[in-house]
């Protein structure tokens, strides 16, 4: 037996499919998976073609007709813009880590900006 057969991490990267492709791989094998799931893995197996694209200058609609029309994607062009947003414009694995751990900018109160405070008897002059 070689280095390489007993070893199944010896692969060289270049042949090698990313985690994120062989994911998707499996999903689109698995007969229980949920359409989401599938719909998800398509995208994510096509995420370099339409990042290339839109980077490009092509727009979202036209590249979902594109894929559409080729049956590479069968769900929806909302489906597909969701993905899109999610996969392509923002990849982070904590989406809401600086929204929760941001500085918030201190809030001065202007010189024209007063609280309000309720007052029961009004002022004469503001009387009519």
């Amino acid at each position: 037996m070689t280095e390489s057969a007993s070893n199944p991490q010896h692969h060289s990267s270049a042949t090698r499919k990313s985690l994120s492709e062989r994911i998707a791989a499996r999903i689109q094998q698995q007969t229980d998976a949920s359409t989401a799931a599938r719909n998800r893995s398509v995208f994510i197996s096509l995420r370099e073609d339409i990042q290339q694209a839109v980077t490009d200058g092509w727009s979202l609609l036209a590249i979902w007709q594109v894929l559409f029309d080729e049956q590479r994607v069968t769900f929806t062009y909302q489906a597909f813009r969701r993905y899109a947003r999610q996969l392509i414009d923002s990849p982070t694995v904590e989406p809401n880590y600086q929204s929760r751990h941001a500085a918030k900018p201190a809030q001065t109160p202007t010189a024209t900006t007063r609280p309000f405070a309720f007052n029961p008897t009004p002022a004469k002059e503001h009387l009519l």
